[in-house]
């Protein structure tokens, strides 16, 4: 590897590695992933690529966008997240390309999973104690107020919003990890 291909890895690590912090924080403040964000990076990815292999190299980003996108698209499509994760994806798959957005996308949504369920646990586990203990017989705090609250929750869908870019952002770093991508350095 020449030295000007490890500069152009260690450009495109780092600039990945900033993508994925900024949509990490930009996620979980505002709940979206801005395309003043995005589009810039997958700009950059593809230019850098083009640079490093031509006509090749740009297959290779536009074949990791695609294949990043396919992978988060169906869980769009049902609803069960917004379009910024779908589009975040398919932008680090412009860096790493297809087999590494495939890998990615597989580890997020095991990341995700795990992500998924700790919040899940730790947003609503309380509210299910304070149900529960209202629905026992002379128990402190079973007042009317307490009972109203845990009668009217009982009725409604419980709505958790659960930030994906950070199970995106684990799952890419741990694709670059295990497809040692980019200099051992940077991870």
């Amino acid at each position: 590897m020449t030295t000007s291909d490890e500069f152009l890895n260690t450009t495109m690590g780092l600039l990945l590695l900033a993508l994925l912090a900024i949509a990490v924080i930009s996620d979980i403040k505002s709940h979206r992933i801005p395309n003043l964000l995005l589009l810039p990076a997958l700009g950059l990815a593809l230019l850098l690529h083009a640079m490093n292999g031509g006509v090749d190299g740009l297959l290779f980003a536009a074949g990791g966008l695609v294949l990043g996108l396919a992978m988060l698209l169906p869980l769009y499509l049902v609803g069960g997240m917004a379009a910024g994760d779908v589009k975040l994806l398919g932008v680090v798959g412009s860096f790493i390309g297809p087999w590494g957005a495939v890998v990615s996308g597989m580890a997020t949504m095991m990341a995700g999973a795990v992500f998924g369920i700790a919040v899940i646990i730790w947003k609503h586990l309380p509210i299910e104690l304070e149900s529960r203990a209202a629905q026992l017989p002379n128990t402190p705090g079973t007042g009317s107020h307490f009972t109203t609250a845990s009668q009217s929750m009982a009725g409604q869908r419980r709505v958790t919003y659960i930030p994906y870019a950070p199970a995106i952002a684990a799952g890419t770093i741990a694709a670059i990890w295990y497809l040692d991508y980019f200099p051992n350095q940077l991870l």
